[in-house]
């Protein structure tokens, strides 16, 4: 199964490592740090508008600008053992 994270763009349910939320993910020292050292390697959604959640997967990491509730109610609404 996949998840659309938006843009056209997928990603396999089972590489999924962390779906994060950037509107509240810069509050603790430990994230923020994470997070600016995956800005250089994310691939950003070309849409218009704000940049509202990061998809970690273990080959990449997206940013996208469907929130992170989207994206889980998305994901959790099939069977991820499939």
């Amino acid at each position: 199964m996949y998840l659309h994270i938006g843009n056209d763009t997928v990603v396999p349910y089972k590489e999924i490592i962390a779906i994060i939320d950037l509107n509240t993910a810069g509050r603790a020292a430990a994230t923020r740090e994470f997070l600016e050292g995956l800005n250089a390697k994310a691939r950003r959604d070309s849409g218009t508008g704000e940049i509202k959640s990061c998809v970690v997967t273990d080959k990449e990491v997206y940013y996208s600008t469907i929130s992170s509730g989207t994206l889980m109610k998305r994901a959790t609404t099939f069977d991820l053992a499939d």
